[in-house]
């Protein structure tokens, strides 16, 4: 994936021709989850000889509710182009889970990415074997990217839960805004360790690299403090004029 230590940590980096699961914990953190898959997704396209870069995305119905819709100008900050995708929105979960086994063994995408949400009991280990030896006898790299997800028993050689992090400021402008980082943890790895690490998408190398904790910034602006009390009663004010409603409306008491 271009980040030394993570790929020296995997033995060499990233299995493509196999199941992989990307994990986010909370639906709001989804963007960083589909950030992280769609960065796989263009170094498994860098990988391919023969200069195949299509990539299906199939997204579950209940995925799409909380999760969004995927954005051009995203796509291309990752370096993937929006022609090279194929969207698959089906109607249910069974036909989500159709068309990803279809996909990851297709030998001609360079990747497939099955958006779920949750722990469904369809999808349970049997399913995930099944895309496991799918993408493995075509060499794709088949990831699932499953949002609010705890975590489960499955046949994907990794799997990572993936948070966003305030990004730093941008390289040749300090008020800009940098690189999208993520702290990453490899929760599962059949090959071996695990670990975190907080790594940063590099837009120009196609890869991601390290990136370093920036330190908190100051507040923007100071908070100033109630004044304690003087510890003193307030007067009582006086009393108004009580209407009494058994005399109607208009007569005081």
């Amino acid at each position: 994936m271009g980040a030394v230590a993570v790929d020296r940590h995997l033995e060499g980096g990233l299995v493509c021709g196999g199941l992989h699961e990307v994990r986010c914990a909370l639906a709001r953190d989804i963007g960083a989850g589909a950030g992280f898959a769609f960065g796989l997704a263009r170094r498994a396209a860098d990988a391919r000889q023969d200069g195949r870069r299509r990539i299906v995305w199939v997204n579950d119905p209940a995925a799409r509710s909380d999760g969004g819709e995927l954005f051009p100008v995203g796509l291309a900050q990752h370096g993937v182009d929006p022609s090279w995708l194929t969207l698959v929105e089906p109607r249910d979960l069974q036909g989500a889970m159709w068309a990803a086994d279809e996909a990851a063994g297709c030998a001609d995408l360079a990747a497939m990415v099955f958006q779920i949400r949750g722990n469904p009991a369809r999808f349970d280990i049997t399913a995930t074997r099944r895309l496991m030896l799918r993408a493995r006898a075509s060499g794709v790299l088949a990831l699932t990217l499953r949002q609010s997800g705890e975590e489960e028993a499955g046949a994907a050689v990794t799997r990572w839960q993936v948070q966003p992090h305030p990004s730093g400021t941008d390289d040749l402008d300090h008020r800009g805004v940098g690189a999208m980082r993520l702290s990453l943890t490899l929760e599962r790895n059949r090959a071996g360790r695990t670990g975190q690490w907080l790594l940063a998408w590099n837009a120009k190398m196609r890869a991601f690299e390290h990136a370093a904790s920036s330190p908190a910034a100051p507040a923007a602006h100071s908070l100033h403090h109630l004044h304690p009390s003087a510890n003193r009663r307030d007067p009582s004010d006086g009393m108004g004029q009580v209407l009494d409603h058994r005399q109607g409306f208009g007569h005081a008491s």
